[in-house]
């Protein structure tokens, strides 16, 4: 009876020995790969950053010079400017395939694990992950200023008056020359400033009408939506005249793309692009613009717990049976500035930056739920 026992133990214990366990270890230390076996990847947090700059282009009016002396307006512009600024800076994030952090797995004989459960999870990437759809600079305009700027209403008197001018002629008289006034009218054009100066009467006689009718006393008969057209047609005009001495200004827009992969545990530093104040955003090699510094600051891990986390990572090369590998996101503040002022700042999660872990097959085996991980109340 005993030796019956012995002997069903044995079988046993050999049945259970021949299992082939599920073995995980990195593509770089795996020599071969089974022909049931799989290769993928943990993920990498590429930033993608989005640049949205104005262009602002004035353009002086034609009686600049008179501004002053006329309407009392100050310091308006006597030549054409272009200035860009940039607008707005946002940035998001995407997942792709680490090509530095590969794992073979072979699977074992009764171990049957979900991949696609861990892939929707966001812990490993399949190989297909490598196919990653990128953004290059992009630059949208939405307004064309490079055609010239017209200034139609100019006045609302002729550029041309009648000027008498007074002849002498020698006439003979009775063997005497006499000399004999002739009146003769020209036409003569009017000079910028004659021009200037028509403009600036028009502008005061549109804010005297307007006043006119905003008096209680007005003695007109418009009313409503008649009066309001009026008022509505009476500020078109003075912006109009107006823009002959301040000029005019455009706005053209544009947005640009860029994207980022972080590399560097420690944190980093990076020109990711240059930004000048007359050609608008450059690429980072172009030295006529100011840089514009990506920086990451991860969150330090406690170094109690570096003695932990390195083991673990030492381990990767080795086929450790019955575990998956992954990666814990580490918490990154990454920041845009131009070296004078930020212009943004954000809390990031990067999955690069995290420790590498390993997690029990048990928690992934089929028709079972991942465990999540909260933060402690």
């Amino acid at each position: 009876m005993n030796k019956r026992i012995l002997i069903i133990f044995t079988i046993a214990l050999f049945v259970s020995c021949s299992k082939k366990p599920i073995q995980i270890v990195s593509a770089e230390s795996a020599a071969v790969l089974s022909t049931n076996g799989l290769v993928y990847a943990l993920p990498r947090t590429v930033l993608k950053i989005k640049v949205d700059a104005i262009k602002t282009t004035i353009v002086p009016g034609p009686y600049c010079r008179f501004a002053q002396k006329y309407l009392g307006i100050l310091d308006v512009p006597v030549k054409k400017v272009d200035e860009w600024r940039i607008s707005n800076v946002d940035v998001s994030t995407a997942l792709e395939s680490d090509p530095s952090a590969l794992y073979a797995a072979t699977p074992g004989d009764d171990t049957k694990i979900d991949f696609l459960k861990i892939y929707s999870k966001g812990l490993i990437i399949p190989i297909s992950g490598f196919g990653v759809s990128s953004t290059t600079i992009k630059d949208i305009k939405t307004i064309d200023t490079d055609g010239e700027t017209y200034f139609t209403d100019l006045s609302i008197s002729p550029f041309i008056a009648s000027e008498k001018t007074t002849y002498y002629s020698k006439i003979k008289h009775d063997s005497v020359f006499v000399r004999v006034p002739i009146q003769k009218e020209m036409i003569v054009e009017k000079n910028v400033e004659e021009k200037a100066r028509d403009a600036a009467d028009y502008i005061f006689m549109l804010r005297k009408r307007r006043s006119d009718f905003l008096s209680v006393d007005a003695d007109h008969n418009l009313n409503g939506e008649g009066l309001k057209i009026a008022l509505d047609e009476i500020s078109r005009l003075e912006h109009e005249y107006l823009s002959l001495f301040i000029g005019k200004s455009f706005n053209e827009s544009s947005t640009h793309f860029f994207e980022y992969v972080p590399n560097q545990v420690e944190g980093e530093s990076s020109i990711l692009f240059r930004f000048s104040g007359v050609k608008g955003v450059l690429a980072s090699s172009d030295l006529s613009g100011n840089p514009i510094l990506l920086k990451t600051l991860p969150e330090s891990i406690p170094e109690s717990y570096d003695i932990f986390f390195r083991s673990i990572s030492m381990e990767k090369d080795k086929p450790l049976k019955e575990v998956i590998y992954y990666r814990i996101p580490t918490t990154t503040v990454v920041s845009l500035s131009d070296g004078k002022a930020e212009l943004l700042t954000r809390r990031i999660s990067i999955c690069q930056y995290g420790p590498l872990v390993r997690m029990p097959i048990k928690y992934m085996v089929k028709d079972s739920d991942l465990i999540e991980f909260s933060g402690v109340k």
